[in-house]
């Protein structure tokens, strides 16, 4: 099963691209630095090297925040501080609601 990875485009847009691809773009060696420990928000385990913590975002249906590009970082922080301000339309907020509802349908019947 092949593993993905969002990329940010020019144009503001997300892509999805095969890890393995995007490995094989780069070259040279890679220097991992030293890994903090901490206690998961998700499920208050301790997770104190790299392998527990893939293990843990598996285990636990989630993504580090690693995975993403500072770009997209941005702009969701600025689509959460326009719904906080109330510059979206009702019919966007019924949208996002019914979205979240619809994931948490899903979730329950995973369990």
């Amino acid at each position: 099963m092949p593993r993905w990875r969002q990329e940010m485009q020019e144009d503001g847009h997300t892509k999805f691209v095969p890890i393995d691809d995007a490995a094989r773009k780069m070259e040279g060696h890679a220097l991992h630095t030293e890994f903090e420990a901490f206690i998961s928000p998700v499920d208050g385990s301790i997770v104190d090297d790299r392998k527990k913590l893939r293990e843990h975002n598996l285990r636990n249906n989630v993504v580090s925040h690693s995975e993403y590009s500072p770009e997209y970082i941005v702009k969701m922080h600025q689509k959460r501080r326009d719904f906080f301000d109330g510059k979206r339309s009702s019919a966007e907020i019924r949208k996002s609601k019914m979205e979240m509802y619809e994931r948490f349908v899903e979730a329950e019947k995973s369990l």
